[in-house]
């Protein structure tokens, strides 16, 4: 998927958190502090945005799209607030 515009696909970023007994515990965290991972980036977006960064952003701005059957978002760049990683 090619984005135009200003804007950035992002993925959410399963979180998955194991107990000392090997539990896998998913647990409920606000959709606010869920971090993304970006899938694709329009040449207009400004910023050092690229594919494989691990952000935040303000879910509320972002529309849901299903891409190749998986949820994603798309979401103007001025929403993403912080780059967490480079992948």
């Amino acid at each position: 998927m090619k984005m135009i515009g200003n804007n950035v696909l992002v993925s959410e970023v399963q979180k998955e958190n194991k107990s000392a007994g090997g539990i896998i515990m998913t647990g409920e965290t606000d959709k606010g502090s869920k971090p993304g991972l970006v899938l694709a980036v329009s040449t207009e977006a400004l910023g050092p945005l690229m594919s494989g960064n691990r952000v935040f952003l303000d879910w509320s701005k972002s529309m849901p799209v299903n891409v190749d059957g998986k949820a994603a978002v798309i979401i103007d760049a001025e929403h993403i607030k912080a780059i967490i990683s480079e992948e």
